[in-house]
């Protein structure tokens, strides 16, 4: 199976959710209780996001909750770094425990924050896991020599950035940072890149995907990316794809509040090898493209990561 956009795409618009909102885009995803979750952002009429839960039960067809559940004023002690907002969830379960990193946006600039739930109703702010300017945050699922790896992206400005990966002992405290890899100039994945889903293991080494931003004259697209990494040292990088595996073709991809883009924080793997990636297309929906764990693999051709 190679990758293959859903035929009723998207699944879901603005118009899905039950109140006012401008757009409804880029959702973390994960099972639980056998039930497919999407937190998406919301960008509300006031032009702030928030974060709400789309439930469904085959993983095709949601519904949308009757209010979000993670929202800046929610955040106490931690506000003054979510008050413009909080976008982009990436979810990660390890030993039950399901951890959120997302993007916290105030006049500090944008940084990662975490949050922790094991029912998706009660949730535990943890508050910033990065300095300014930081976002595109995920988590790997499992402990790697003893440590708890990120992948994020300090950005060098509006128009540069690259991955790197750090380590903690407690999820809190990050340190050991390096460079993963950098924006390669002048393909399709020149100017800036971040990591888009959580890791997950494979018998190859660890398989996630990554998004890569070029600039045409004074417009960006964004196309989908991935990348594999060692399974025992997580920053050695085994394979990228020379070529992205998604890239706005599509009238809902081309054409909305961000035209031209690609934008996954989400998967779900299925039995038999078999993957469901969520993405937004045009920032301005949620929409899903099928591939299997095989085919991103066979996109990993070693050799065609270079460092710029």
């Amino acid at each position: 199976m190679e990758i293959k956009r859903y035929n009723e795409n998207p699944i879901l618009t603005a118009a899905d959710v039950p109140f006012k909102v401008n757009s409804i885009f880029n959702a973390g995803a994960i099972k639980f209780n056998g039930q497919y979750l999407l937190l998406c952002r919301i960008e509300l009429p006031t032009g702030l996001s928030s974060l709400i839960l789309a439930r469904s039960e085959d993983g095709y067809h949601f519904t949308v909750d009757e209010k979000p559940i993670l929202t800046p004023d929610i955040h106490g002690e931690f506000f003054e770094y979510a008050n413009w907002g909080v976008e982009d969830a990436r979810i990660t379960e390890i030993d039950g425990v399901y951890y959120i990193t997302y993007t916290g946006y105030s006049v500090n600039e944008p940084v990662v924050l975490l949050a922790r739930t094991k029912n998706f109703k009660d949730f535990e702010l943890l508050g910033p896991i990065s300095e300014p300017v930081n976002k595109d945050a995920v988590i790997f699922p499992e402990k790697i020599d003893g440590y708890y790896w990120k992948i994020d992206r300090p950005a060098v400005s509006a128009l540069q950035g690259d991955m790197w990966i750090n380590r903690s002992p407690d999820l809190l405290h990050w340190g050991m940072h390096r460079r993963l890899i950098a924006a390669r100039k002048p393909l399709w994945d020149g100017h800036k890149i971040g990591a888009s889903t959580p890791p997950i293991k494979t018998e190859k080494g660890w398989l996630m995907l990554y998004h890569g931003v070029r600039m045409i004259g004074t417009s960006m697209i964004y196309r989908q990316g991935v990348l594999l990494l060692d399974a025992e040292k997580p920053f050695k990088v085994i394979g990228r794809s020379l070529h992205p595996i998604l890239s706005p073709e599509e009238e809902y991809e081309r054409m909305g509040d961000v035209p031209n883009v690609i934008f996954s924080t989400g998967w779900i793997p299925e039995p038999g090898g078999e993957i469901k990636i969520y993405y937004s297309g045009a920032d301005s929906n949620v929409s899903l493209a099928i591939t299997s764990v095989d085919y991103l693999l066979s996109q990993c051709n070693a050799g065609t990561e270079t460092r710029s």
